[in-house]
């Protein structure tokens, strides 16, 4: 059991983080309708910094990791990369276009991944790991490409911009992933000492928390010369008490677990299959979208679930 656990730690490592996705996504959306998704996304981000360096003091006896410099740029590169300026095209598409044209674009993550791996790490993707990331990615486009009919769809009005974004979110997504790869000491010389997990997730996190503010100032003085009006927020602000304990659970399960685990994912496997596996979300939301949000579930989207978990088990053979 003990061989097993570890054989597969990387594939195990991207399936939970999919399912920390999955909640994540569910309480950050809860937090949302209460204060907004700006208070939200930079709020996130401080709080999964302190919460890292705790567990970072906690097992490493220090605060700040020790790291060479050239993967500190790595990993900070990463980190404003993929989670600062990922995120926050992928924000601004969800806008755009919705989830499931946004959720649709971060497919191109994985293929994206794979190919950055083999160009930067020198990873391999054999006929059959291209073979069942083909199946899970077909599974999960059957999922999220439904849209509602008749009198329910609404277009949208910057459709245009929102696919160009959704596709350059998951690109800084999957090149994220690969700059992190390096980082923690891949493919960079038998001499490189490897970066723990943990302490790459804290410095990723660190940088993208700055991005982001950065980012956020930024937004807000383009506003202010624009005139931009912002709404009355005197009604959420009165909810902010409300919107903390789903700000701090989701901030547990997304930047700090999650993110961990997708480093972990990365650094125990080949980062396209990660990716591919860490793809899973849509899949694994459909009981909670029945559940929870009272979305109705058709028979398409249940055999598209069904096809990518075959892809699950087919990729996961392919990589032993």
């Amino acid at each position: 059991m003990a061989d097993w656990i570890v054989t597969y730690r990387g594939e195990g490592a991207a399936l939970l983080t999919a399912w920390c996705w999955v909640l994540t996504s569910l309480v950050f959306a809860a937090a949302g309708r209460r204060v907004g998704p700006t208070i939200v996304n930079v709020t996130r981000l401080f709080l999964a910094v302190a919460l890292l360096g705790c567990l970072n003091r906690m097992t490493t006896g220090g605060w700040i990791p020790s790291v060479d410099p050239i993967s500190m740029l790595l990993l900070m590169a990463s980190g404003i990369i993929g989670l600062s300026i990922g995120d926050q095209l992928l924000f601004t598409a969800l806008v755009d276009v919705g989830s499931r044209m946004s959720t649709l674009l971060m497919t191109l993550a994985p293929p994206i991944v794979a190919l950055s791996a083999w160009m930067f790490l020198g990873e391999n993707i054999t006929l059959m790991m291209l073979v069942g990331m083909t199946i899970t990615l077909g599974g999960i486009m059957l999922v999220i490409r439904e849209r509602p009919s008749g009198d329910d769809y609404v277009p949208h009005p910057h459709r245009r911009r929102g696919i160009i974004f959704g596709v350059l979110a998951a690109w800084c997504q999957g090149f994220g992933f690969v700059l992190a790869k390096l980082g923690m000491g891949h493919a960079r010389g038998e001499e490189t000492v490897h970066i723990d997990p943990l302490a790459a997730t804290l410095i990723r996190m660190a940088f993208a928390a700055v991005g982001m503010a950065l980012i956020a100032m930024v937004w807000s003085f383009i506003r202010a010369r624009l005139a931009v009006r912002t709404p009355n927020l005197t009604p959420k602000r009165r909810r902010i008490g409300s919107a903390i304990p789903f700000i701090i659970l989701g901030t547990v399960f997304g930047p700090v677990l999650g993110v961990w685990l997708s480093l972990i994912a990365v650094d125990a496997s080949k980062a396209g299959v990660a990716a591919t596996l860490m793809a899973m979300t849509p899949v694994f939301i459909l009981p909670f979208a029945f559940l929870v949000e009272r979305e109705r579930i058709t028979w398409r989207a249940v055999i598209g679930a069904l096809i990518a978990v075959a892809g699950v088990a087919w990729l996961t053979v392919a990589d032993s």
